[in-house]
């Protein structure tokens, strides 16, 4: 069967989501950012040799997945994606706990407004 995607959905359904607990989903980050990675987005400093600029999540990966329910495809869109330093600024670009929470009432609410869902 062909790839369907998720249909541009933030969250995934109940049943996609134990199968996500199951079986962890593989990432491809650098498929959904824009950009070359030279400059930094947390600090503004380039990309060096000794520091290089990597694809890093808002919102960790696994979290987004199995914490939160988010899909992978949303979780490696541009929203949740940015370029940062890796030794420096990577761990510091992750939202806390709380963070993401508002961030997940935030999309819940839109969902709401966009129509009803069966989504986690």
């Amino acid at each position: 069967m062909a790839w369907q995607g998720f249909d541009g959905r933030a969250f995934l359904t109940q049943a996609e989501h134990q199968t996500y607990l199951r079986r962890p989903p593989v990432r491809f980050a650098r498929r959904g950012k824009s950009g070359d990675g030279s400059v930094c987005e947390v600090c503004g400093l380039p990309s060096t040799e000794d520091n290089p600029t990597q694809v890093s999540h808002l919102i960790p990966f696994m979290v987004g997945v199995q914490v939160y329910g988010f899909t992978p495809d949303y979780l490696d869109t541009d929203a949740n994606l940015k370029w940062a330093h890796r030794t420096t600024c990577n761990k510091s670009l992750e939202l806390s706990s709380e963070e993401i929470e508002s961030l997940v009432a935030q999309l819940r609410v839109q969902e709401d407004v966009d129509g009803p869902s069966e989504t986690l």
